[in-house]
């Protein structure tokens, strides 16, 4: 069963701002006691290429969510490296916590058997608050 302690979560928290410092500003928020959502609310990337085409009155302006199972160059181009370190923590750092354990997932759809540690979204901006770059 997907569950997460809000030990393991501040410990995100805590390697999240260890690894980047002053350089993003990150909201990382337990839903349910099962999902962890990690969102990128500001930093000094400039990530308005994945809302291209949009205008900042629209739906989904300054926000878009990344698919932590499939981060390559060609999708997210420079960034793909941030959010492959983004996910790499998520996974670590509850471990870190006492009690906590890594991420793992045993799940298998074939027999409809799903056993993860948590699930977890990554997310630049947020649905009612779009991303803030800052110079």
């Amino acid at each position: 069963m997907a569950y997460i302690k809000t030990e393991e979560v501040k410990e995100i928290r805590k390697a999240l701002k260890e690894e980047f410092g002053k350089r993003f500003k990150f909201s990382v928020t337990k839903h349910n006691h099962s999902k962890v959502t990690v969102a990128i609310t500001g930093g000094d990337i400039d990530f308005s290429t994945m809302w291209e085409g949009k205008a900042e009155s629209d739906y989904g302006y300054g926000y878009f969510s990344v698919n932590p199972y499939y981060i390559d160059e060609a999708r997210y181009g420079a960034n793909a490296a941030l959010f492959t370190k983004i996910v790499e923590i998520i996974k670590t750092a509850p471990a870190k916590a006492e009690g906590g354990e890594a991420w793992f997932d045993e799940s298998d759809s074939m027999t409809d058997y799903f056993h993860t540690a948590f699930y977890f979204d990554v997310e630049v901006g947020k649905w009612d608050k779009p991303y803030a770059q800052v110079t």
